[in-house]
């Protein structure tokens, strides 16, 4: 006989009070129970799979041989789904217009670099060096420039002056039709997670009632640690319980091989023919349900539509650092994101999250092969997003960025360092992209993405090269030059333009947001008009001395890369805790050691100036110059440098005061989205209820020992008798298992109802 009520197992087993109250007396012993359990309960913990066989669709990876058909014009053609759309031929035509117009004002800003250089009477060979360099970079910086300036003069119109834009196609989605919202993690805060999800179903309901049920949601978990995916079953199960009209479900993948995108094609392989579309988020994701619905409204109305993706907007940081970026995302990014959208139309990217896909042709067509050589040139690719959508486009799909869809939400970093970690995986994923450059059949466009995304981190070494063989031409042109005024002038003139360019080429965001955001009713939204200035001032100070951290630190990594050193994905710090001191030092001494030495090397090239040459120009330049002006050029360089760890430590702390003073803020801190809300409620509810998986012994105890969790996860386990007859015997003597027996335990259903029945009796060793 039990002396152990089973009342409470049968309402968590899903009977009412009374129901489980009656049926309690009828049950004398444990295994009484574990009967009731199997014949009464079923595991719709997940939906039963309809697997859809994947494979890998041929594509040709070598660049050599890409590029050579490309030479000799064998290319593969693909025509739109459906009737051809007349917007490619108005991307073309801007498109167009942006690079005549970025040649043409590199070629000018080059030609003028030139005549100072020859002025200074620099050696052919650094000043070839320079020009090329110079080139490279100058380009980059004015295309993004024309692409912002034509592509907010043509959004301006908004989606109601664009004739393609999907929005004048959306229709409700017919009944048949199930969209799958899925939730990739691994070693993530379950609470924090199924918060998110939470909050999204109820916003789901709140503003999609009548569809509602065409929703699921998913976590993927490809978690290790047996103490994390217990605590994401247990969040689950708990939002489960107070939701009960909901549909929440839970995969874990025995192996998590290619990380998230292994993941996601798991679900695609499972489920591929259930649903219709799949919107794809992060772990710290959170979407307004009515956005949601349009998105699905959109990909109904328009079946060319291959991927919508949201605009995420970065939330809830209270570092220093967190902030400021958040603000900057949040202020400068809208303007870029409308610009892109008017530029690129349906060649717009894909960024991996917060988007919808239509199933069938990303299972055709976006699985990627697996890239020839080691790590981290070859494997699977990391930044896998880009290429799908290219390949989306490559067969007639259409891909869209949509910044005006309000209520898409991501977190950010907390601090430089979390923000290096993400930059380094990004880095590796986006250099592989050189692997598909040349590939057959891609948009002009999505090429365009590629090199850009490449030369977003080869622009670092290039401007560290850059800043090298300016110094070089400054102190050579002042130790050996000819100074006079006609010199002067013509060094001043040419330098000031350069100058002068380059800061409306840098700021131009900036003084959109400013213009953009500065009536009375959107200024009060960044805590107002005086709050945005002063807001936007200390950001730019601070980007002048995080820049040059950034540059050498993806200069290491670039280096890191050519020598074939890979990084893993790992884990995102996604709280606003400071960095310790010695976190600081240990990983950003050494930037402030180079720093230190660069400062020591240009102070002593300074002091061997000739004197006559520091009195001349002195006198020529009305007293307001000398040798020493050079560190005024490179301070923010070196004293980023120099003040590294301090600043990291600084930026990484959270200051409650900015906040209350409105600086940094974003609207989603002045109206509190209900998304938000939400999310805090459930957030601080789940942690109330579930284990912390940091804390290994109560996790894993609270898996054998807690009966809610034991009703809820006893149908997923299943009966393996290799596994019973080895860890029945050790159980029932109350041995103590290893972490992989135990994991190996509370999945087999006898061992697992016999870890419990031992827990909750008092016979199961501590250890």
């Amino acid at each position: 006989m039990s002396t152990v009520n089973f009342e409470s197992y049968l309402y968590y087993a899903g009977l009412s009070k009374q129901e489980a109250a009656y049926t309690a007396t009828h049950l004398k012993s444990w295994d009484d129970l574990h009967r009731w359990l199997s014949e009464n309960q079923e595991n719709d913990f997940q939906p039963v799979p309809d697997r859809v066989p994947i494979g890998t669709p041929f594509l040709e990876t070598n660049w050599r041989i890409n590029l050579r058909n490309r030479l000799r014009k064998v290319e593969e053609t693909h025509q739109p789904v459906g009737e051809p759309p007349l917007w490619p031929k108005v991307v073309d035509r801007r498109r167009q217009l942006a690079m005549i117009f970025s040649l043409g004002l590199t070629a000018l800003m080059t030609i003028i670099s030139n005549i100072t250089l020859v002025t200074e009477h620099i050696s052919d060979n650094w000043r070839h060096a320079y020009l090329i360099i110079y080139a490279i970079m100058t380009y980059f910086m004015i295309a993004t420039f024309a692409k912002l300036g034509l592509g907010s003069w043509h959004a301006l119109r908004g989606p109601a002056g664009n004739p393609w834009h999907p929005s004048h196609t959306a229709r409700d989605p017919r009944a048949n039709i199930r969209t799958a919202i899925i939730y990739p993690v691994y070693h993530e805060d379950a609470a924090r997670v199924v918060a998110g999800l939470t909050a999204t179903w109820e916003s789901i309901k709140r503003h999609a009632p009548d569809y509602a049920s065409q929703y699921d949601l998913f976590l993927l978990s490809d978690s290790r640690k047996p103490e994390y995916w217990v605590a994401e079953q247990a969040a689950l199960h708990t939002a489960q319980a107070a939701n009960p009209d909901a549909r929440f479900y839970y995969r874990w993948r025995p192996s998590n091989h290619n990380a998230k995108l292994g993941n996601v094609i798991d679900f695609c392989r499972r489920w591929g023919k259930t649903y219709e579309y799949m919107v794809v988020m992060d772990a710290d994701s959170i979407m307004n349900g009515g956005t949601i619905h349009s998105m699905v409204r959109m990909m109904e109305g328009n079946h060319r539509l291959g991927i919508l993706q949201s605009n995420p907007t970065p939330i809830l940081r209270e570092s220093l650092f967190g902030r400021m970026q958040q603000f900057a995302g949040r202020l400068y990014g809208s303007a870029f994101s409308y610009s892109l959208q008017a530029m690129y139309m349906g060649h717009a990217q894909y960024i991996g999250h917060n988007a919808i896909i239509r199933m069938d042709p990303f299972i055709k067509y976006c699985i990627l092969p697996e890239l020839s050589g080691s790590s981290p040139w070859g494997g699977k690719p990391l930044s896998h997003d880009i290429i799908e959508a290219a390949m989306m486009a490559r067969m007639g799909y259409e891909v869209w960025f949509m910044p005006e869809l309000k209520g898409s939400y991501e977190e950010i970093p907390a601090n430089i360092l979390g923000f290096l970690i993400r930059e380094r995986r990004w880095m590796q994923g986006n250099l592989q992209h050189l692997r598909f450059l040349f590939v057959n059949g891609l948009h002009t466009i999505h090429r365009e993405t590629f090199l850009n995304g490449l030369m977003g981190y080869l622009s670092a070494p290039l401007w560290a090269a850059f800043l090298f063989v300016s110094a070089y031409s400054m102190v050579s042109f002042l130790r050996h030059g000819t100074l006079n005024l006609g010199a002067m002038s013509t060094v001043e003139v040419p330098a000031m333009l350069m100058l002068a360019a380059s800061m409306v080429f840098l700021f131009l965001p900036r003084i959109l947001a400013i213009v953009l955001n500065f009536s009375k009713p959107r200024a009060r939204l960044y805590g107002g008009r005086t709050k945005i200035i002063v807001s936007i001032l200390l950001e730019t100070i601070f980007s002048m001395f995080f820049a040059p951290i950034i540059m050498i630190y993806i200069t290491k990594f670039v280096w890191q890369w050519a020598i074939r050193k890979s990084v893993s994905w790992g884990t995102q710090q996604r709280d606003d805790a400071p960095l310790p001191w010695l976190d600081c030092f240990r990983h950003f001494g050494w930037v402030m050691v180079i720093g230190l030495l660069c400062s020591y090397l240009l102070y002593r090239q300074v002091l061997l100036v000739p004197a006559q040459t520091v009195a001349l120009m002195s006198l020529v330049s009305g007293h307001l110059l000398s040798p020493a002006s050079v560190f005024f050029w490179f301070f923010p360089i070196l004293g980023g440098f120099v003040l590294s760890a301090l600043i990291v430590r600084f930026t990484s702390r959270s200051f409650p005061l900015l906040r209350k003073a409105r600086l940094f803020a974003i609207p989603e801190e002045v109206e509190v989205p209900p998304e938000l809300s939400d999310l805090e409620k459930w957030e601080q509810y789940l942690r109330q209820h579930i284990p912390d998986p940091e804390q290994d012994r109560h996790a894993l105890r609270y898996a054998i020992s807690d009966p809610f969790f034991y009703v809820r996860h006893r149908p997923q386990t299943r009966i393996k008798p290799h596994i019973a007859d080895a860890l029945l015997p050790k159980i029932r003597q109350g041995m103590p298992l290893t972490i992989k027996e135990f994991t190996y335990a509370i999945r087999e259903r006898r061992c697992y109802d016999a870890l419990h029945r031992a827990a909750i009796l008092g016979n199961i060793m501590q250890k």
